[in-house]
């Protein structure tokens, strides 16, 4: 199969390399070209628990368009990674060398709310497959990864509003037998914004806590008070959920959360939104509690402690180059 991973940071980067191994033609398409051309000039470099091994699988930047009509090839599964920020800027760089054609499936596994809606202007619903991972990954450096722990990926078709896409389910099928020949867990669910919502609802507790915090995901165990404030950003979010016709079951959102606390599963991982911090990136909280934050406003809906949480996001944006590091402070 030929398969596209449009915006290969961290987790692109871990979905390509198995998808590679397992013999598949995998092209790693990313808009930063240092990464792109480490991998393409020494290989993709991923460690894990049993060591670091190199990944000779092909990379291309964007937009390269000039080298579009030597050397692109229609995909039969484009894998969307990007940022939520960057979306669009990665639909259109994979539309444009060609990996999208009139048979292409797309899957986006992306964080946030929006990314259905930028993507739909590329592919017809009925080829848009969505939904969730929970697969701890950093991006080291230029072609480097690491991959921690496990977890579980979960897809399914978009709603038709009608009856069932027979077709779309299909897809989803084929799309999961892919990935678990390739060794990563997955699961198909009938509906694929509910996984998204879920996913939606852990990011707007953990990636935001993580990142207010500084710490590692293990650390909010320590915290006593982490259901309580847990519980008030889930409540809000699974009311806009509910005012868009989606169920999210805190309770069980919660107990995911507390599942990650365990430094074999995620533990000690540093979440994505204080990765993106520590080196300079921006942050997808307009995608997460920011968006929480807007519908509910659009709705009439009270969400007080998700907009709370996104200023406080936009605060740590705006000067983590000035935070204090604690090794410089006086010991005394």
């Amino acid at each position: 199969m030929k398969i596209t991973i449009a915006g290969s940071g961290a987790m692109g980067c871990r979905f390509g390399a198995a998808l590679f191994d397992a013999g598949h033609q995998v092209t790693l398409l990313d808009g930063w070209r240092a990464h792109v051309t480490a991998i393409n000039q020494a290989g993709l470099r991923v460690t894990d628990a049993t060591g670091t091994r190199v990944i000779a699988v092909a990379a291309q930047g964007f937009p390269d368009v000039t080298a579009v009509a030597d050397t692109a090839q229609v995909a039969d599964l484009v894998i969307v990674f990007a940022k939520a920020t960057a979306t669009a800027a990665v639909a259109a760089a994979a539309n444009a060398v060609g990996a999208i054609g009139p048979s292409t499936l797309v899957l986006t596994l992306q964080n946030g709310l929006g990314n259905i809606e930028a993507l739909l202007a590329y592919v017809p619903a009925a080829r848009l497959l969505a939904g969730t991972t929970t697969l701890g990954t950093e991006l080291l450096g230029p072609g480097r990864i690491q991959a921690l722990g496990s977890g579980e990926t979960i897809l399914g078709p978009l709603p038709s509003g009608s009856a069932p896409a027979v077709t779309a389910t299909e897809a989803a099928e084929l799309i999961a037998a892919t990935l678990a020949a390739a060794g990563i867990s997955v699961r198909v669910v009938p509906n694929a914004l509910a996984a998204i919502w879920a996913k939606v609802a852990f990011n707007c507790v953990m990636n935001s806590l993580c990142s207010i915090g500084s710490i590692p995901v293990s650390a909010l165990a320590r915290y006593d008070g982490f259901d309580a404030l847990a519980g008030s950003i889930l409540d809000e979010v699974a009311a806009v959920a509910r005012a868009e016709g989606v169920t999210v079951d805190t309770a069980a959102v919660l107990r995911l959360m507390r599942a990650q606390f365990d430094p074999s599963a995620s533990g000690d991982h540093l979440a994505s939104m204080l990765q993106d911090l520590m080196h300079g990136r921006p942050t997808e909280i307009a995608h997460l509690n920011g968006a929480i934050a807007a519908r509910a406003a659009a709705r009439g809906l009270p969400a007080p402690v998700n907009a709370t949480v996104s200023r406080l996001i936009g605060l740590l944006e705006a000067t983590w180059s000035s935070r204090v590091n604690r090794l410089r402070q006086d010991p005394a």
